[in-house]
C-alpha cells in the first residue's frame, strides 16, 4: 500500500471536474447564453458554477461588458490555462484506464497564451481524441506560454523557419453586416479608413501587423486585453476592427453582431509553425488539424468528440478505499457514512468497467487493476491540488468574502443573535474592508458545508467528532419548557425531565440540532418523546404556544431575551439539567487569515461577555439590530 493520500485527496475544495468544464465553456464562448447551448445545461447552473469557482479560488474571473459578453480578467485568463491542462489529464486518465494500456506518456503541448478557444486549442483537442484511437498512451497536456517554444518542445511558433508550417492569415472583425465585395477578402486600400485594433500577439507577428499596417496607412491601436475585450470595444466604436492571426481567432467569440473576413494575403502574413521535439508525428498531425481549420470559411473548427473525465469526487474516494483498505476507516476519513461510500464503490467499479477490490472480513484487498488506477490518479490529484494552491496564492484575499454557516436565531434579540452582532461590529472597525457572508442552516447542513469548504468556519449546535474538524465550546444554555402562561399546563417554577414527555409537545423536526440534543438526553434515561406538531421554526413553535395548548422546548437564553416573551411562562429542566452547547468549528488544515482570526478571537470574546448572559444588550444599538446574510 501506498502512504496516506497527499492533500490532494484531503482537500476540501468543492469544485468540481464538471464545474471545471463550465468554466472552460464560458472563456471559450463568452456568453453564459452560449456556454449554457454549448454544454446543454440552463443559464443558471453555468453562472453558479462560475461563481461556486470563483468563492472557491478567490478570484474574479470575468468582468461584463456592456453588451451581454462575459470578459475573462486576468486571473480568469489564468484559471483558464491551468484547468485546461487539469481538465486534459483528467480526461486522458478516464480513456487510458478503459484501454488496458500499462504505461501513460505525458507530453506537454506550448501554445501562445491569452487565445482561449482558437483554432490552435481545437486543433489541440481533435488530435488528442484522434490519439485516443490511435495511441491511447500518449496525453496531450495544453500549456501555455508567452514565449516561442524551444526547438526541443512540442508546440506552436511564431516566426519560427525550419519547421513544419501551416499558411496563416489576417483576419478582419468588424461590427455590422458583412459587404459583398469582401466575401472574397479585404484589400490592403480598403483598410485605410479603418483604426485597427489587436490584442496582445506573440512577437513576430506583432511585428507583421505594425509593417502592414504601415504599408496599408492605418494604424494599430494595441491592447493587452484577450480577443473577446477587443471585440466589446469596437462594438461601440464606429469605423474600428480587430485583426488578428487566424490561427489565434476563436470563432465562438462572433455572432450575428460581427463579420469576418480574411485581408488580402501578402508577405507580412503572419507564420505560423509546429515544433516537434520529439514527436514529429504528432506535430505533422497537429500542422494538419491547424491546416485543415485554417481553410475553413473564416477558419470554422471541425466538432471534437468529447469524453467525460472521471468523477472528482469517486477519484478521491477510490484513493482513500485504496490506502485504507477498509470501507468504515475510509468512511470516516471521507467524513461520510459507510453505506454511502459502499454506494460509491459500486459506481467507481461501474465507471471503470472492473473489479478494483475483493472484499472479505478482513477489509478490502486491491486488484491488479485497482493497483494501475491507483498510480494512474496520484499525479492527477497531485496536479489537481497543485492548480488550487498555486491559483488560490495568487488571489487578493482581502477580495474573498469570508463565509461563517450560522444555526438559525429565535429572533434579533435571542443570545445567538446579541453575541454574533456584538462580535461583528467590533470586527468590522477594525477590518472595514473585508467583506463577511452569513449562510444560515442546520447543524447537520453546516457540518456538510465545513467538510466540503462551502464555508470556512460555522457555529453549531451539534458536536461530530471528525479528525479533520476543530470543534470548541463558546457558550452553553440550559433548555426549558416553554407554555402559555395563561395555559395552566404546568405549575410556576422549574419541571423534571421525567414529566417532559407527558406534556403535549410542539417541537423542531429531527433537521434540528434541538431535537437531536432531547431525542439523545431523553434516551439515556429510558425516556422517549413523540410530539404532536413538528416546526422548524424556533419563532413559529413560540407564536402556536401563545394560541394553543401545547408546550415547546427551546434554550432558556434564547427565551428570556426573546421579544416574544411576553405571554409565556419559562420551566427550566431541572433534576437533571440539558445543557446545550454552541460550538464554533473550523476545519484544523485551513489556513486561516488574519482577518478570519480576529473575527474568530471577537466572537469568542461576544459569547464569554457576561452582559451576555445577564439579558442585556451587549451595545446600546443591538436590540434593535436586524442580521442581513
Amino acid at each position: 500500500m501506498f502512504p496516506a493520500t497527499s492533500d490532494a485527496v484531503r482537500s476540501r475544495s468543492v469544485i468540481t471536474f464538471t464545474q471545471i468544464g463550465t468554466f472552460l465553456a464560458l472563456v471559450r464562448e463568452g456568453s453564459v447564453v452560449r456556454a449554457a447551448a454549448s454544454l446543454g445545461l440552463g443559464r443558471s447552473t453555468v453562472s453558479a458554477h462560475a461563481k461556486l469557482v470563483a468563492d472557491d479560488i478567490g478570484h474574479q474571473h470575468f468582468r461584463r461588458s456592456n453588451s451581454a459578453r462575459v470578459l475573462p480578467t486576468e486571473a480568469g485568463l489564468e484559471t483558464y490555462n491551468r484547468f485546461r491542462t487539469l481538465l486534459a489529464h483528467a480526461t486522458f486518465c478516464a480513456r487510458f484506464f478503459r484501454s488496458g494500456r500499462a504505461t501513460p506518456t505525458f507530453t506537454p503541448i506550448l501554445l501562445p497564451s491569452g487565445f482561449p478557444g482558437s483554432l490552435l486549442d481545437r486543433a489541440v483537442d481533435r488530435i488528442a481524441a484522434q490519439l485516443a484511437m490511435q495511441r491511447p498512451d500518449i496525453c496531450l497536456l495544453p500549456t501555455y506560454v508567452r514565449d516561442n517554444p524551444a526547438a526541443g518542445d512540442l508546440g506552436f511558433t511564431s516566426g519560427a523557419t525550419g519547421t513544419l508550417s501551416a499558411a496563416d492569415r489576417w483576419l478582419l472583425i468588424r461590427a455590422g453586416r458583412q459587404n459583398s465585395d469582401e466575401a472574397a477578402g479585404v484589400g490592403l486600400d480598403a483598410l485605410a479608413d479603418v483604426k485597427l485594433h489587436a490584442p496582445h500577439l506573440p512577437a513576430d507577428a506583432r511585428a507583421r501587423l505594425s509593417a502592414l499596417a504601415t504599408q496599408a496607412k492605418t494604424t494599430v491601436a494595441w491592447s493587452d486585453d484577450t480577443l473577446a475585450g477587443v471585440l466589446a470595444e469596437i462594438a461601440l466604436t464606429p469605423g474600428t476592427a480587430a485583426i488578428i492571426p487566424a490561427s489565434l481567432f476563436n470563432p465562438s467569440l462572433v455572432d450575428e453582431q460581427f463579420t469576418v473576413a480574411r485581408v488580402e494575403t501578402t508577405h507580412l502574413d503572419p507564420v505560423l509553425a509546429v515544433t516537434g521535439g520529439a514527436f514529429p508525428d504528432i506535430a505533422r498531425l497537429l500542422r494538419d488539424a491547424v491546416q485543415a481549420s485554417l481553410d475553413q470559411p473564416s477558419g470554422v473548427p471541425f466538432p471534437v468528440p468529447q469524453t467525460r473525465p472521471l468523477s472528482l469526487k469517486y477519484c478521491r474516494s477510490f484513493m482513500v478505499l485504496y490506502e485504507e483498505g477498509n470501507v468504515g476507516r475510509a468512511a470516516r476519513r471521507l467524513s461520510i457514512v459507510q453505506p454511502a461510500l459502499t454506494v460509491q464503490l459500486h459506481h467507481i467499479e461501474a465507471q471503470a468497467g472492473c473489479r478494483l477490490f475483493d472484499r472479505s472480513h478482513q477489509g478490502l484487498r486491491a486488484t491488479d487493476r485497482a493497483a494501475a488506477l491507483h498510480h494512474l490518479l496520484r499525479p492527477l490529484m497531485a496536479r489537481f491540488s497543485a492548480t488550487l494552491r498555486h491559483l488560490r496564492a495568487t488571489a487578493d484575499k482581502r477580495a474573498m468574502p469570508i463565509r461563517i454557516g450560522m444555526i438559525p436565531a429565535l429572533d434579533d434579540e435571542s443570545l445567538m443573535s446579541q453575541g454574533f452582532a456584538a462580535a461583528l461590529h467590533s470586527w468590522s472597525r477594525q477590518h472595514p474592508d473585508d467583506v463577511l457572508r452569513v449562510m444560515e442552516g442546520y447543524s447537520g447542513t453546516l457540518m456538510r458545508w465545513l467538510q466540503r469548504g462551502l464555508v470556512d468556519f460555522a457555529l453549531v449546535d451539534r458536536y461530530v467528532a471528525d479528525p479533520d474538524l476543530a470543534l470548541e465550546v463558546i457558550v452553553e444554555d440550559t433548555l426549558a419548557v416553554v407554555t402559555s402562561a395563561a395555559s395552566g399546563l404546568l405549575p410556576p417554577g422549574p419541571v423534571s425531565l421525567g414529566q417532559v414527555p407527558r406534556l403535549p409537545l410542539l417541537l423542531p423536526s429531527s433537521r434540528h440540532g434541538l431535537r437531536t440534543l432531547l431525542m439523545h438526553s431523553l434516551g439515556r434515561h429510558g425516556l422517549t418523546l413523540q410530539p404532536r406538531i413538528e416546526v422548524d421554526s424556533m419563532a413559529a413553535c413560540l407564536n402556536l404556544v401563545k394560541i394553543g395548548d401545547c408546550a415547546t422546548i427551546l434554550p432558556t437564553g434564547s427565551v428570556n431575551r426573546s421579544r416574544h416573551r411576553r405571554g409565556l411562562a419559562i420551566h427550566e429542566i431541572k433534576d437533571p439539567q440539558i445543557v446545550r452547547s454552541v460550538c464554533l468549528a473550523r476545519a484544523r488544515s485551513k489556513p486561516y487569515r488574519d482577518a478570519e482570526t480576529a473575527f474568530l478571537v471577537e466572537l469568542r470574546q461576544a459569547f464569554a461577555s457576561p452582559a451576555l448572559h445577564t439579558g442585556q444588550p451587549l451595545l446600546p444599538f443591538l436590540a434593535a439590530m436586524p442580521l442581513a446574510s
